[in-house]
């Protein structure tokens, strides 16, 4: 996992699928997620995880679940609350 001044960049895997590249930026009003591979464009919300979870949505339901409930995204989770703090108290 990479972390810049409001981007993080990791990567999730379904099983033995492919490993998805993915890119969360921050912006004022929220967040926007980049899937590499996935080829529906960005997902936008208003947390980390809407927008995680809009750019995962063109691989299915199913699919979209069990990434998100991979205790892989723990890290990112932790770089994700860091930079929201960091946001508030600036």
């Amino acid at each position: 996992m990479e972390r810049g001044e409001s981007t993080i960049e990791f990567s999730v895997r379904t099983g033995d699928g492919p490993q998805l590249s993915v890119r969360l930026r921050r912006l004022s009003l929220g967040w926007v997620a980049d899937v590499a591979g996935v080829g529906a464009g960005p997902g936008v919300g208003r947390t980390a995880r809407q927008a995680l979870t809009a750019a995962l949505l063109p691989l299915g339901d199913a699919t979209t679940r069990v990434l998100l409930a991979d205790l892989g995204l723990l890290e990112p989770s932790v770089a994700v609350l860091a930079l929201e703090r960091t946001a508030r108290t600036a």
